[in-house]
């Protein structure tokens, strides 16, 4: 089993638009000093804000949380007094990134009753990072809950630190539906493929744990869509060998995707090859055989260079006997001949000869593997940039053969 941990806390913070422990640190909160004893402040009380605030000015937090702390020590403060030196204190306390103590500030404000609207909002936000800072993920949930009662709604951020968080307590049941809403949050923001990418792998993790085979499939379309990598490529070659039951047609053809985007490694080439030869594709089988050979994932030994000499030696063939071929497949009224065709032009990397025999054996029928031939026809035109045409010969291959339909889906998202 793959291992797809959750985020740490610089790496989710990084990706949000919360800073850590900042959402309330931008700027020094506005007390104003001057009139503090007009508006119900004690003088030794307005001279501990002033000497705080004077200090974080200068950039010594921590001194200006002492002096913080020691008008707290004075006794029960005023209500005015409460709120502009706890507010410093908040601010205070978020920029030396003690955690701690700013949970334990804003939730001295929120008791007061006194806080309400954007404030609460910021504040309750404000808490909720700074749990997560501290691997308080029980308490980042709590104040994240909180926060949407509070706002109404949730924003992408919100549900990306909220699903994380589930996922870590291993709530994966919770953490799917979060994360699931996440991710389409995310998308309509804007956000980047390297902030939905590892949404999308723990939305993977969490439908594994809950054994939830379809959402886990559809999900790693979509990451393969969004942020394809070889891990994530790997699980689908697992997932389809296994559902198809090792159908070649469509294990070659999650394999030339693989190939198409970098994303091949391991026994992926040597499979890849076997069923090439399989399917009568030997031009493929050498490409795959000797970049095996070349990244070190197929061994140079006796075995494996009889397999690409005997591999060579069929394409040449082929290369010899083409011309006769067409002109046989061309006479043909079954379709089967040119679907045989088009596969020796593929192997040849011909494409423009392999979409005009793919489309002229859709058009004869009578085609053993019709989803195979859409496929050829449908690569062959992403080949020579024709995203649109291609899209419908993936489309088309999926209606002939419903275990085709997640392979050519994939395809689609690459036919542009």
């Amino acid at each position: 089993m793959w291992k797809i941990p959750g985020l740490g806390t610089g790496t989710l913070l990084a990706m949000l638009a919360l800073p850590l422990a900042g959402v309330i640190a931008a700027g020094i909160p506005a007390v104003a000093v001057a009139d503090q004893q007009a508006g119900g402040w004690r003088k030794e009380i307005a001279d501990k804000a002033a000497a705080a605030q004077a200090a974080g000015k200068k950039g010594d937090f921590r001194e200006a949380i002492r002096v913080l702390q020691e008008a707290k020590a004075r006794g029960p403060l005023q209500p005015q007094e409460e709120q502009g030196v706890n507010e410093l204190l908040i601010w205070a306390a978020s920029n030396t990134k003690d955690h701690r103590l700013v949970i334990k500030t804003v939730d001295e404000r929120i008791a007061t009753g006194r806080v309400s609207g954007r404030d609460l909002v910021a504040k309750l936000r404000l808490k909720a990072t700074s749990h997560y800072a501290l691997s308080d993920y029980r308490g980042a949930i709590d104040a994240l809950q909180r926060l949407a009662t509070a706002a109404g709604s949730s924003t992408a951020d919100d549900l990306i630190l909220l699903g994380n968080s589930q996922f870590q307590v291993r709530d994966y049941r919770a953490a799917a539906t979060t994360l699931d809403r996440a991710v389409t949050a995310a998308e309509k923001a804007g956000k980047p493929a390297r902030t939905i990418g590892p949404l999308l792998e723990m939305l993977n993790k969490a439908y594994f744990e809950l054994q939830d085979e379809p959402r886990r499939m559809a999900t790693l379309h979509r990451l393969m869509a969004v942020a394809p990598k070889t891990s994530v490529f790997d699980q689908l070659v697992n997932a389809y060998q296994r559902d198809s039951k090792g159908d070649a047609v469509v294990m070659i053809n999650l394999y030339r995707l693989g190939a198409a985007r970098s994303l091949l490694a391991g026994d992926h080439f040597i499979h890849y090859a076997e069923a090439a030869l399989d399917l009568s594709s030997p031009g493929e089988a050498v490409a795959m055989i000797e970049k095996g050979m070349s990244s070190g994932a197929i061994k140079r030994d006796d075995r494996n260079n009889r397999l690409l000499a005997d591999a060579k030696a069929q394409v040449e063939k082929l290369k010899s006997a083409v011309p006769q071929q067409e002109r046989e497949a061309i006479a043909m009224a079954s379709g089967d001949a040119e679907a045989r065709l088009a596969t020796v032009y593929f192997t040849l990397r011909n494409f423009p000869k392999v979409t005009e025999a793919a489309r002229r054996g859709v058009d004869k029928g009578r085609v053993r593997r019709m989803d195979d031939l859409h496929m050829l026809l449908g690569i062959a035109l992403v080949e020579t940039r024709k995203g649109t045409e291609a899209r419908d010969a993936f489309k088309a291959a999926g209606t002939a053969n419903a275990q085709m339909k997640g392979v050519a889906d994939l395809w689609t998202t690459v036919a542009t």
